[in-house]
């Protein structure tokens, strides 16, 4: 019987060693030689009719799925393209994963495509060695670049660090220096004008006492004239009055250029009213009111010269503050005790109903020559009176809210110790000093 080109064809096939499958556009396996078929573990007849991809390419190698879009023989089948020698994993009836190479012939008219398959176990185990042997080479060589490289910088960064320490040491050592000789001469010029202004205060005032006694004596000489009349006798007696303001003035600017007054008892009620008969023009002037809260306490001990002086500023700024609509001036005086030293001694208040100071003016009224008055203030009065307060172990502190009247105003508080409680503390210390 003569054989069929398809029985020759048959023949071929079973003879070839190389896996060949025939599969049609949908994958459908048409032909299948025995090689193919042991490769795998099926029969041929188990073969011939299933969907290829379903049956042995339906999952990648780490097991996930194998989309049948994705398949390389499927897209020959159908678009007509030659595949050559692409790595795949089929999968045999066992479940083994098998690596091959498989290339895909197109068959004319598009009646689907001719896939040969070679088994790549073998030569895939070779090239995962080779990989591993090639990876282990290179990540070696990585690692001996990584360490060298690792060293290089660790060098370079102790370098670098090394040099920003010196180079930031270096520039907070000149800051700090040019800050301490900024602060030094900010110290030496502050010095030298308080030197000067107290220096130049103390010799008007000293010159200013020789006219003043010669007005004193002009005047004894006229009050003993019989022929003055009462109302001009009046008018000589608050002349009087006022030149003894003016000598007050002028002896209190010579004590505190001094070193200050010897300690001496004084009633705080009494002291504040000599204090505001200096002032009582312009409070009458003003139609500022005067208001007096008074604890009852008894005589104390201080410096009463420099007391008086910083009550003089304090009223003097308190009068200043209020317009010319007059305001209230409030003095209370009781007895404290300060929390910082637990010494005794006598808290005054001066408050005020005028337009109080704003925060970044409260900062700096204790600093020397700062002043709001413009050309009519010295910015000395409150940079005195606090120097005063704590060369007596005392302090001055203040709070003041802006906008005026009932709203509004400054409280100054002025704390003086007791004078016979730091001399007994002074004396205790030094009898302990000496027994030590």
């Amino acid at each position: 019987m003569e054989k069929t080109p398809q029985n020759i064809a048959d023949d071929l096939l079973s003879h070839v060693t190389v896996a060949v499958f025939a599969i049609d556009a949908q994958g459908i396996c048409t032909h299948v030689n025995p090689a193919a078929a042991r490769m795998f573990g099926y029969e041929v007849s188990e073969l011939l009719g299933a969907d290829i991809h379903a049956l042995l390419h339906a999952r990648h190698a780490d097991g996930s799925v194998y989309d049948r879009n994705s398949c390389p023989f499927l897209q020959s089948a159908t678009t007509g393209e030659k595949i050559r020698n692409v790595n795949e994993v089929l999968w045999s009836r066992s479940g083994k994963p098998i690596h091959v190479f498989g290339s895909s012939v197109p068959l004319p008219n598009g009646k689907g495509t001719v896939v040969t398959i070679q088994d790549g176990t073998s030569l895939h185990h070779l090239q995962e060695r080779l990989e591993h042997a090639q990876y282990e080479q290179t990540e070696a060589l990585r690692q001996r670049d990584a360490a060298a490289r690792i060293e290089r910088d660790l060098a370079r960064e102790k370098e670098l660090h090394q040099r920003e320490i010196a180079v930031a040491t270096e520039r907070a050592a000149t800051q700090q220096l040019r800050a301490q000789q900024r602060a030094a001469e900010d110290r030496l010029l502050e010095s030298e004008k308080l030197a000067a202004v107290g220096r130049l205060a103390a010799s008007i005032s000293h010159e200013i006492n020789n006219p003043l006694e010669a007005v004193t004596n002009l005047l004894y000489i006229v009050r003993h004239d019989t022929s003055l009349s009462s109302e001009s006798d009046e008018y000589l007696r608050q002349a009087e009055e006022e030149l003894a303001r003016v000598t007050q003035i002028v002896s209190q600017t010579l004590r505190f250029q001094r070193a200050g007054t010897i300690p001496t008892e004084v009633v705080p009620e009494a002291l504040i009213d000599s204090v505001l008969s200096l002032h009582q023009g312009r409070l009458h002037h003003r139609r500022i009111q005067i208001h007096r809260r008074h604890r009852p306490s008894t005589a104390f001990r201080c410096a009463e010269g420099d007391v008086r002086q910083i009550l003089n500023n304090l009223v003097g700024n308190a009068i200043d503050a209020m317009s010319q609509e007059g305001g209230t001036l409030t003095l209370r005086t009781a007895p404290a005790r300060d929390r910082h030293t637990g010494q005794s001694g006598i808290r005054i208040l001066v408050s005020d109903t005028g337009h109080g100071m704003p925060r970044h003016t409260s900062a700096h009224i204790f600093e020397p020559f700062y002043t709001t008055k413009g050309a009519r203030g010295s910015g000395l009065g409150l940079w005195i009176s606090s120097t005063l307060a704590i060369r007596m172990g005392g302090r001055i502190s203040m709070r003041s809210r802006t906008g005026g009247g009932s709203h509004g105003g400054t409280t100054f508080s002025v704390f003086i110790p007791d004078a016979v409680v730091i001399e007994q503390q002074s004396s205790e210390d030094e009898r302990i000093a000496r027994a030590a």
